[in-house]
């Protein structure tokens, strides 16, 4: 597993690539969820302050269950700090206080960038960036 080291907040965090079956299948999830971001992100795009509320606006508390840590659990995201792998509420509490909350959501993009960046963006070259919903008329 190729592992990636980020420092957020003065604070350094370890992550990696994830095997192809859970990347795939995590993308699944995400993609309701943040295709917005994505698609930014594909583009070569930074994350930028209007984003980032595009990011935020369809998280819940099931998807941090179903989809965040499960994304953390598969990448390995581990805080040196406080020697602790990052993949349940219980990991995010000894790692993250109200005060560094943005911290852990900086770290979650980090690892979607490095698990997710060229997927997405070969899907951009390949398809381009087109909106593939059909169009409704009223």
């Amino acid at each position: 597993m190729k592992v990636e080291t980020f420092i957020i907040g003065n604070k350094e965090y370890t992550a990696g690539k994830m095997n192809a079956f859970d990347a795939g299948r995590l993308l699944i999830k995400l993609k309701g969820i943040i295709s917005p971001a994505l698609s930014q992100l594909g583009q070569g795009e930074d994350l930028q302050n209007g984003n980032m509320m595009d990011l935020l606006s369809g998280l819940d508390e099931k998807t941090h269950e179903d989809v965040i840590f499960p994304i953390l659990s598969a990448a390995g995201a581990y805080s040196i700090e406080g020697k602790r792998k990052i993949a349940s509420a219980m990991d995010m509490n000894m790692c993250f206080t109200v005060d560094t909350l943005f911290d852990f959501y900086l770290l979650v993009w980090e690892v979607l960038k490095l698990n997710f960046t060229p997927f997405i963006g070969q899907v951009t070259s390949h398809f381009g960036n087109r909106n593939t919903e059909p169009q409704v008329e009223a």
